[in-house]
C-alpha cells in the first residue's frame, strides 16, 4: 500500500513535474489498484486508501458497499433517489406534489452537499423564497421534502430553526358578487376551458384533481348524472353527483366544443383535455394545469381566493340553503361531520338575515314580576 505524487512531463517545457493530487496504488485479491484519491494532503489520502481497501473486502465477502457518488452525496443526487423511490408506492398525484416541491430547493441549493445544508444556510433559502412571494406553507413544504430526501426529520436536521409561521385559515366562501367578477373575467381568459372549470367547481364543489380527471364515460348526460373517478377519500372515489340544470347546460356546452374541435367526444377521452391553452391537443390524455390562467382571471377581477375556495363556496351555499348534512357530505365526499364545518362559512347576507329574526317586540304585555311590585 502506499500514496504518491505523479510525475509528468510538461509538454511545453519538457521538465519533469509533480502533480498536486496524490494517488492510491496496492494490490487486493491479486489485482493491482491504482487510481487518484482527488486529495492534495497525504495524510487525507492514506484515509482514502484505508476507506477504498475496506471497500474491497466487504464486496469480496459479499457485503453491501456504498456507491463512489454516495461518499460525497450532493443535494441534487438526493433529491433524485428520493423522487424515484417514492413513484415507486404513491399516487401520481402525490408524486406530482414532490415533483413540483423539489424545483426550487435544486434550483437554489441543488449544488449543495448534505453535509453543508447547515441552519444558517436553510435561513437563508427561506429567506430568498419568501423574497420570491412563495407562501410559508410552500416554503414549509419544500423544506420537509428535502428533509425526506435527506432521511433525517426537520427537528434533527435543523433543531434551532422554527418553521415559518402559516396562515391558520381554512379558505373562505366567494360572496355572490366575487362568483360573478370572476365567471366575467374568466370569460375572456385565453384558456377557454376555464370558464368552464370553474363553472364545474362552483356548481359541483368537486376538487381541482376530481375535475381535471374527468372522462367522458363518467358524464351521462340523459340521465343528468356526474360520477367521480378516484379521489382524495375512499368516501369521495366513486361517488354520484346529480347534475342541475346549470351544470348540465355547462358540460352540454362544453362537448359541443369538443366536438367542434376533436369530433364526438369518446368514452375514453378526458373532458379538458391536454391543450396548448387555445384548442385541445391530445384527448388521451388530461389538462396539466389551469395555474396562469386562473391566477390572471382571479388578480382581473380582484378576487383573494384559492381554486379551492370554490369548493368552500359550494358547501356554504348548501348549509345556508338548509341541505341535511348527511347529503352533504354524500355529494362531497366527506366521512365527518368535523369536515363539513370545517369547509362551510356562513356568509354575511345570511348572518344578517339570521340576526334580523331575532326580537324583543311582543304583543302581549310583560309579566309583572315580584321583584317589580317591591320595587314600586
Amino acid at each position: 500500500m502506499s500514496v504518491y505524487l505523479p510525475k509528468y512531463r510538461d509538454p511545453k517545457s519538457g521538465e519533469l513535474k509533480r502533480q498536486s493530487i496524490y494517488w492510491l496504488k496496492f494490490t487486493f485479491a491479486g489485482k493491482l489498484y491504482r487510481e487518484s484519491s482527488k486529495c492534495t494532503r497525504k495524510t487525507m489520502a492514506e484515509e482514502v486508501e484505508k476507506k477504498r481497501l475496506l471497500a474491497l473486502e466487504r464486496a469480496y465477502a459479499g457485503l453491501p458497499t456504498e456507491k463512489p457518488e454516495h461518499r460525497v452525496r450532493s443535494v441534487k443526487l438526493a433529491l433524485k433517489e428520493y423522487e424515484d423511490r417514492y413513484g415507486v408506492n404513491h399516487r401520481p398525484k402525490s408524486v406530482a406534489w414532490v415533483k413540483e416541491r423539489v424545483v426550487h430547493i435544486e434550483r437554489l441549493l441543488g449544488g449543495c452537499l448534505l453535509h453543508d445544508l447547515t441552519e444558517d444556510r436553510i435561513a437563508a433559502y427561506m429567506k430568498q423564497r419568501r423574497s420570491e412571494e412563495a407562501g410559508s406553507r410552500t416554503v414549509n413544504m419544500e423544506l420537509e421534502c428535502l428533509s425526506r430526501a435527506v432521511g433525517s426529520p426537520w427537528r434533527v436536521l435543523w433543531p434551532s430553526l422554527k418553521r415559518l409561521e402559516e396562515p391558520r385559515d381554512v379558505g373562505r366562501a366567494l360572496s355572490a358578487e366575487e362568483e360573478q367578477a370572476l365567471l366575467e373575467h374568466a370569460a375572456k381568459s385565453r384558456s377557454v376551458m376555464l370558464p368552464t372549470f370553474i363553472r364545474i367547481a362552483l356548481l359541483t364543489g368537486l376538487r381541482f384533481g376530481e375535475i381535471r380527471n374527468l372522462k367522458w364515460s363518467q358524464i351521462d348526460l340523459d340521465d343528468s348524472m356526474l360520477r367521480v373517478g378516484r379521489s382524495k377519500t375512499r368516501a369521495g372515489t366513486g361517488r354520484r353527483v346529480p347534475m342541475s340544470e346549470d351544470l348540465h347546460s355547462t358540460f352540454t356546452s362544453h362537448a359541443g366544443w369538443i366536438k367542434e374541435k376533436l369530433g364526438p367526444a369518446q368514452e375514453g377521452w378526458y373532458v379538458f383535455p391536454f391543450s396548448n391553452r387555445v384548442r385541445p391537443v391530445d384527448p388521451l390524455r388530461p389538462i396539466t394545469t389551469i395555474k396562469s390562467s386562473w391566477e390572471a382571471a382571479r388578480k382581473a377581477a380582484k378576487v383573494e381566493c384559492r381554486f379551492h375556495d370554490l369548493r368552500h363556496t359550494a358547501y356554504t351555499k348548501m348549509i345556508e340553503a338548509g341541505v341535511p348534512e348527511g347529503v352533504i357530505m354524500a355529494l362531497m365526499g366527506h366521512v365527518s361531520r368535523a369536515m363539513v364545518e370545517r369547509y362551510s362559512h356562513v356568509r354575511m347576507p345570511a348572518l344578517r338575515e339570521a340576526a334580523g329574526k331575532l326580537s324583543l317586540k311582543s304583543s302581549k304585555k310583560p309579566t309583572t314580576t315580584g321583584a317589580d311590585k317591591k320595587a314600586k
